[in-house]
């Protein structure tokens, strides 16, 4: 019978995260069961898979998150491979797993699959709430650097967070919202998942900075859609219905379409204000059906944060900033 690491767990009583952490010799495992799981691969002939056991190779990996919209995927997916070209492959292997869902039952599977390959670093983009901060305590304590991106877990043992400004690009949208509008108008806030710091961050800076310049709280109205079509759409329409002064509506997240869709045919002056050069963004930006895109650099982020664990991991090099952030720029239909 040939043995593997979910076999070995079996035999010794523990998770396979565990024995992985044995195998790679990590912290975090008792003397008495380090001693039991050592006694079972010496006495089944296990061997470590030689694809992670070469020499000084060390494993990486990367979570690619689930979008509805496959431009954040595709651009995840091409920083890891941005990332792949310059990194060390004699010393470095990346595995990336893209997830399913955002369940956090899934980001937990997922991290315990890294685990057994013997990650050393990893590379996450998760919500923020006390599970996965538990499961990135977890993972500190296994000997694994964490570094996110797009969404932080500012609170947690995570080494580096690379993303956008999301206050900043809040008081942007806002700052590009208000030059529109009178403060007397209503304004319509989009967002998708508020457990997500990306989405809540960047909804605060721009209410912030609305109310500061000018617009009462009374003046707007937020609505969480979790990204969805159906969901943006009604809280379009239904602002529209029940604010006769909305004029304006910022899209911290997706659905884009849905928000243009809801917006078709009427007759009423509109600023519109959206997050993110997707393609459906950069389409109705060309068509006049949008006013304003606040971009961010989405490949380079995930491209920083593997190079940063990259020079962390082979070379020792401290990590200098706690917080990376990425470019932001306004796109105009004039830029395109």
């Amino acid at each position: 019978m040939k043995h593997t690491v979910r076999s070995i767990a079996a035999l010794a009583g523990v998770s396979r995260g565990t024995v992985s952490r044995v195998l790679n010799n990590q912290p975090d495992v008792s003397p008495e069961v380090r001693a039991r799981v050592l006694h079972i691969i010496e006495e089944t002939g296990y061997r470590k898979d030689e694809r992670f056991a070469g020499g000084d190779k060390i494993c990486i990996g990367v979570i690619v998150a689930h979008w509805q919209d496959e431009y954040f995927i595709n651009s995840t997916l091409r920083g890891i491979q941005r990332a792949a070209r310059e990194i060390n492959t004699g010393k470095v292997s990346l595995e990336v797993r893209r997830m399913n869902s955002r369940s956090d039952e899934e980001y937990i599977r997922v991290c315990e699959q890294l685990l057994e390959l013997g990650v050393r670093g990893l590379v996450v983009n998760a919500p923020d709430n006390v599970i996965i901060a538990a499961e990135i305590e977890r993972l500190f304590r296994a000997g694994v650097a964490v570094v996110t991106y797009n969404s932080d877990l500012p609170h947690t043992k995570r080494v580096c967070h690379v993303g956008q400004d999301l206050v900043k690009s809040g008081k942007i949208a806002a700052g590009l919202m208000a030059r529109s509008l009178s403060p007397k108008d209503q304004v319509l806030v989009i967002t998708g998942n508020m457990e997500f710091r990306s989405h809540r961050v960047r909804v605060d800076g721009f209410l912030e900075h609305l109310e500061m310049l000018g617009f009462h709280s009374d003046n707007y109205e937020l609505a969480e859609c979790y990204e969805r079509y159906d969901l943006t759409y009604d809280a379009v329409r239904h602002a529209l219905e029940s604010h006769p002064k909305l004029h304006g509506v910022y899209m911290g997240t997706e659905n884009v379409k849905a928000c243009v869709d809801a917006l078709k045919g009427i007759r009423r002056r509109m600023t519109v204000v959206v997050n993110d050069l997707t393609p459906e963004a950069k389409h109705s930006l060309k068509k006049g059906r949008i006013d304003f895109v606040v971009e961010q650099d989405f490949t380079s982020q995930v491209y920083r944060a593997i190079l940063i664990l990259h020079e962390l991991l082979v070379y020792g090099h401290r990590i200098r900033q706690e917080i990376v952030n990425v470019n932001t720029s306004i796109i105009t239909r004039e830029l395109l």
